[in-house]
This record gives structure tokens, C-alpha cells and sequence, in this order.
């Protein structure tokens, strides 16, 4: 199958050849890449929980490890490595995995428990499909994988939301198919328990592509290749349906992709050609727009990509090292608070 050439061109094509350049300039390193972070407020079990792609040597995995509440720093350090998520051995009947990327995650507090939306190669007549997992407050798997989006074309870039229904915290997820030849946004609900609630359905498609969607609960972005170059887009949603029309969410005068809602700022990547990728964010209001110029949160030399947040903290890929390695920051709104730190580098300085 000839996979996706997904709209964000520039910026895709610019990741692509930082992973292999790092790869080919460090055998022995790994890199780690598309962070994305939870927070436990369980009280007594207050933390943060990142998980990010990683090829230990048997193709590409979900991996996970626990940093401090409050102040995000890693346990165990920043050298101390995280442990595969999903052991397929552990269910009976599990069939061999292909490789799994692309990482969504959160946190319900009445379930006590995470839930793990990924994307995973199933072979060559259906390509990627999209799958959820439950996973314990401990950070591994604790039900089998359960397909959400499948079939011909590829499912990919899932993202997850928690939404309340009837007094109780249920799932929105998103990801983008192309399946028709354009990228469109797909969705479904999810009841507490991790079963679907009904089909999957088509949540916003038209004549330019629509890839990389993002979602926190009450509207939905991706990334949109209408002007040209690429920008972030949104749609309010109500019910998980759409509510209003789309409108031009945020964007600069680069290519702009990998958008996160996270726990309150969107934040996205831009490709410059003097700094590299760049981290920019913006604050969302009550009624899903933003207002004010957008904040570049990260701009130095490296390129800092796959931006999630949680709880005050910023997690992302930067690859100073010479490959990809990850680092968190503290945020207040929008603006940093402080200096990067290592949450993981498997490089010796």
C-alpha cells in the first residue's frame, strides 16, 4: 500500500529527515519521539504519566514513564528508561503486532484508570487502523486492544478527550482517513468501559485535506491545507457533532501542523528556516477561539516537536543531542516558566 502523503507536506517531510539524520548519526542512540502526557488526580496518586514512540530493536512501540506531580521532573531521572505499555503476550489470543505510533492519552478520575488511543499497522491491504486501550493508574495495559477505526485506507493521528455524559466522564476520540484519496476527520464515542458507542462517523471532510485532528471534548482542530500552506482549523462540536461551521483556529506565516489541545493551550509546530521547528501556543477560551497573537513557547536552534501539555506541563522531542530525546517545561497559560529540563536521554553528554 502507498501510504499517505498527508497535507503538512513541509513540516512531516522536516521530521522525517531529523529522525533519520539522528539515527544514521547515532546507531546506538533511540530516538524517542510524539510525547504525549496525562495527569493521575486520583488524590494520594497525583502524577504525570508520558508516553512517546520508541524501536527498541523490534519496530516502533508505545512506551510510558511517571514524572513528579507539581513540578513534572522524571522518576528515577532523566536517564532512566520507561517500559513498553501493551505486552501483547500477556492476552491470550493476541496476534502479532505491527508497529504502533502515534500516542494520544487521558486521564479519567472516576474510572481511576488511563485510556491509550494509538494508530497501528495491520499489513498491507488495510494499512494503519486506530486503536484504544485501557490502561492502569500505574501505566500499563490492562484490557487487550480494541480497534476503533479500521479498513481500507489508513486511520492514523488519534487524539482523545473526556467528555461528561449524565454525570459521567466518557470518551470523544478523533483521527484523520484517507480512505477516499483526502484526509478527513473521522470520530467516535466511547462509553467509560472503553466499548464504542455506535459507529464510527465522518466528523468534518471537503475538498482540502484535513489531517492530524486534535480535540478537547467540546471542538475539534486539525490541520488544514486550504491556503496554500498549511494552518490549524476548528470546529465547535456539541455531542460530539459538529456545532457551527469551520474557521481558521490559529497559524503563522510557516507551515504549521502537530496541533494539541492538551489540558487547556492549543499548542502546534511551525517550521522556520533560521530556528528549525519551533513550539508556538495560544490560549483557547470557553467558546473554542482564541484570541491575541499566538506565543512562540519554544525557538531555540533545535527543533523542538510534538508539543502536549498537562496540568502546567509541557512535554515535547527535541533532538540538541543529535536525536530525538525528551524534555518537559512548565507552563503558566501559555507563557514558559523556567528552563527545559531532561524527562529522558539515552546519550551520553
Amino acid at each position: 500500500m502507498v501510504h499517505r502523503v498527508i497535507a503538512i507536506t513541509l513540516g512531516a517531510a522536516i521530521l522525517l529527515a531529523a529522525v533519520d539524520a539522528a539515527q544514521a548519526k547515532s546507531p546506538a542512540a533511540r530516538p524517542q519521539t510524539k510525547p504525549a502526557v496525562a495527569y493521575n488526580s486520583s488524590q494520594g496518586a497525583e502524577g504525570f504519566l508520558v508516553v512517546w514512540v520508541e524501536d527498541v530493536g523490534d519496530g516502533s512501540d508505545i512506551y510510558a514513564k511517571r514524572l513528579f506531580r507539581g513540578n513534572g521532573l522524571p522518576q528515577g531521572g532523566p536517564a532512566r528508561g520507561g517500559w513498553q505499555v501493551i505486552r501483547s503476550s500477556s492476552f491470550s489470543g493476541s496476534r502479532d503486532r505491527g508497529p504502533r505510533d502515534d500516542p494520544a492519552i487521558v486521564y479519567n478520575s472516576q474510572q481511576g484508570e488511563y485510556v491509550l488511543v494509538y494508530s497501528e499497522y495491520v499489513g498491507d491491504e488495510d494499512g494503519w487502523d486506530v486503536f484504544a486501550v485501557r490502561v492502569s493508574s500505574a501505566g500499563y495495559s490492562r484490557t487487550k486492544p480494541r480497534l476503533l477505526g479500521g479498513g481500507p485506507g489508513d486511520q492514523q493521528h488519534p487524539d482523545i478527550a473526556t467528555v461528561t455524559v449524565s454525570g459521567r466522564l466518557e470518551y470523544l476520540v478523533v483521527w484523520d482517513d484517507n480512505a477516499q484519496d483526502i484526509d478527513e476527520v473521522w470520530a467516535v464515542r466511547m462509553h467509560s468501559n472503553g466499548i464504542p458507542r455506535g459507529a464510527p462517523y465522518r466528523l468534518f471532510a471537503s475538498q482540502y485535506n484535513a489531517t492530524d485532528p486534535t480535540t478537547n471534548g467540546t471542538a475539534v482542530a486539525w490541520v488544514d491545507d486550504r491556503g496554500g500552506d498549511t494552518d490549524i482549523w476548528g470546529l465547535r462540536l456539541k455531542n460530539g457533532l459538529p456545532n457551527g461551521t469551520p474557521y481558521r483556529l490559529q497559524g503563522t506565516d510557516n507551515e504549521d501542523f502537530n496541533p494539541r489541545f492538551g489540558e487547556g493551550p492549543l499548542l502546534w509546530n511551525s517550521y522556520n528556516s533560521l530556528t528549525g521547528i519551533d513550539v508556538h501556543g495560544a490560549e483557547v477560551y470557553n467558546n473554542n477561539t482564541t484570541r491575541g497573537p499566538n506565543v512562540g513557547i519554544l525557538v531555540p536552534a533545535a527543533d523542538q516537536s510534538w508539543p502536549d501539555a498537562a496540568s502546567g506541563i509541557m512535554v515535547f522531542a527535541d533532538n540538541r543531542s543529535g536525536d530525538f530525546d525528551l524534555y518537559g517545561i512548565r507552563l503558566t497559560n501559555i507563557r514558559s516558566r523556567g528552563r527545559e529540563f531532561p524527562i529522558l536521554t539515552d546519550y551520553t553528554p
